[in-house]
């Protein structure tokens, strides 16, 4: 077999109707199983993110568990909104009981750099962290940002070290600094994942890897129609940065948001929404 090809699952793995996330070269791909005929997308939606492995599979769509984007798991196409950008697609080859998928180049309109974390800091009384990394670089003075981002956006996290962790070593996350900052911050749960074992550990001064943006998840650019955001939790990472940046902006754009919470305690940002 070429070594472009890089088996990813077994076929007992994956069963009709059936959809499995793998890594091939730190990208996220659904393998899927339809009828027997096995085929590859990319595993994060290019909406807002999220796990396409997660959602349903109907035919030869899969729908998004998050904000139901479909996408047809033949040719990564768009089937249904809110997602207006199509999923790389893989070539797929099955020997004996192996699949396998062919490697292929990084995504086009992404690009890697390397951040240096700044500071951490826990919500009091919850698992969550958040993580600020330097957007800006030294070198001579040079205040030109590393990492070009709209409010909204996600990227993905490749922290070092992460090993047996089921969904892989480099997660993606969404950006809940605003680009009116002079830092990236990540905002999540800690859990006991490898991974995020790993990245609560970090100490300030570790670098990262950090390719992105992507997503289509951004304020709306017709400012005479109000915005009114729903959110859960952690849910409202991609809503701290939005309304950080209408407010630093001075945008002349009406937003309402609803946050739920179990507790007031729980309620991340608080201070900052309230001020």
């Amino acid at each position: 077999m070429s070594e472009d090809f890089v088996k990813v699952a077994d076929t007992k793995d994956i069963q009709p109707s059936r959809m499995k996330e793998v890594q091939v070269d730190g990208e996220n791909i659904c393998v899927v199983n339809v009828d027997g005929n096995y085929y590859a997308i990319g595993s994060i939606c290019t909406h807002e993110g999220g796990p396409l492995a997660d959602g349903t599979l109907e035919g030869y769509e899969v729908e998004c568990p998050w904000h139901n984007s479909k996408f047809d798991v033949r040719t990564g196409e768009v089937t249904n909104p809110p997602a207006n950008e199509p999923e790389p697609s893989y070539e797929v080859k099955v020997d004996g009981n192996d699949i396998l998928i062919k490697r292929q180049g990084k995504s086009k309109t992404s690009s890697q750099t390397k951040l240096m974390l700044l500071k951490k800091d826990k919500a009091e009384g919850t698992d969550v962290m958040s993580f600020r990394f330097s957007n800006q670089n030294e070198l001579q003075g040079d205040r030109k940002l590393l990492l070009d981002y709209a409010a909204g956006q996600f990227a993905f996290f490749d922290i070092g070290g992460v090993y047996g962790d089921p969904k892989g070593p480099i997660r993606h996350f969404t950006i809940s600094s605003s680009p009116t900052e002079n830092f990236i911050m990540l905002t999540t749960r800690v859990r006991e994942s490898p991974y995020k074992k790993r990245l609560s550990t970090l100490e300030e001064g570790a670098k990262v890897n950090v390719r992105g943006p992507e997503g289509q998840f951004v304020l709306h650019h017709d400012y005479s129609k109000p915005a009114v955001f729903l959110s859960g939790g952690i849910g409202v990472t991609p809503f701290r940065s939005m309304v950080k940046y209408a407010t630093d902006k001075q945008l002349p754009l009406q937003i309402t948001m609803f946050d739920s919470n179990k507790s007031r305690g729980e309620i991340l940002f608080k201070e900052e929404f309230d001020g």
